[in-house]
């Protein structure tokens, strides 16, 4: 029976180091890789929506009001510390003063105490199906070559490596929805570039769509698919891995049990901000528009396949 699977990207809990990797990538293994401002991403500038992403512990949150900032709740914190963002003379460090939880998904605001130069605009279109996206995330280096059950010459992808929680970015495209519309998915498909998967560390990472010429946040880093096995026969915890084959593995989780994998490649499922803009609403004041920090450029054309998701996993 096929299943989906989800494993989170925040497990481990605030301020604990991770054993599992950060955004990691197709093209390549190298440790550097996409360890700056982006630049121009797909003919778009995307240098504000890396600055806007603030280090919270060993995770990321990202300003969406002069006094509040949202990230994954699963992630923990507490009351007291801070989160640092911003580049050059914009570079501050902000004491957190209180938090509000999503009833219904894993989101949580914090309010700090001071205000923010900038932050970012949300996307609240329920379009997000094709549209590309940027991903920005921390914590490890992609690690050994998954070698499926066919033997040595069966790559799949790659085991999650070493901790260092740089924060790095990459791109991918939103394939699909689910969890009845709560969570975004986006496939780790093996066409090389920047096509990016996420793994431990990862959790609260911000998730930007271009929308008129501006990036938005679109999405909060949630979950990846996972873990694996090659057999059925396989015993213990399965291996952690970015794989861009799932065909013939088998997947299992604490929640969804153990089973045959969605065929196809795995996915990372950002927890979807248009769905709960209601609710962000309702805990943070309308924004002035002299206070916006417009992610601009010109229009990113949507070009990845439709594709399904597979199974699932935690990130933080």
């Amino acid at each position: 029976m096929h299943s989906l699977k989800l494993v989170l990207l925040g497990v481990l809990g605030f301020g604990l180091a991770s054993s599992a990797q950060a955004v990691f990538f197709y093209s390549t293994g190298s440790s550097t890789y996409n360890t700056g401002v982006p630049g121009a991403v797909d003919g778009l500038n995307a240098d504000d929506a890396w600055n806007l992403q603030g280090q919270f512990g060993n995770f990321l949150g990202t300003p969406i009001s002069d006094q509040y900032f949202i990230t994954a709740k699963h992630i923990g914190g507490s009351i007291g510390q801070s989160i640092t963002f911003g580049a050059g003379a914009n570079v501050g460090s902000y004491v957190t003063a209180s938090f509000t939880d999503s009833p219904t998904t894993d989101l949580r605001i914090w309010k700090i105490s001071g205000t923010f130069a900038q932050f970012a605009e949300r996307y609240t279109a329920s379009d997000e199906v094709g549209k590309n996206l940027i991903v920005f995330g921390r914590g490890t280096q992609r690690g050994a070559e998954y070698i499926g059950p066919l033997g040595p010459t069966d790559g799949r992808g790659w085991a999650w490596g070493a901790a260092d929680q740089v924060k790095r970015w990459g791109i991918n495209t939103v394939t699909g929805t689910q969890n009845s519309g709560s969570l975004l998915s986006a496939s780790f498909d093996p066409i090389g570039g920047n096509e990016a998967m996420l793994s431990v560390g990862d959790s609260g990472g911000g998730v930007f769509i271009q929308d008129g010429g501006v990036w938005k946040l679109a999405g909060i880093n949630y979950a990846v698919s996972g873990a694996y096995y090659s057999n059925t026969g396989v015993t213990g915890s399965g291996v952690q891995a970015g794989i861009f084959n799932q065909n013939g593995l088998y997947s299992s989780n604490a929640n969804s049990g153990f089973g045959l994998a969605l065929p196809g490649p795995g996915a990372f499922y950002p927890t979807r901000i248009s769905q709960e803009e209601t609710w962000i609403g309702s805990v943070v004041p309308e924004p002035g528009t002299c206070g916006l920090l417009l992610l601009g450029g010109a229009f990113l054309l949507g070009f990845r396949r439709l594709r399904g998701s597979l199974p699932l996993r935690g990130i933080s």
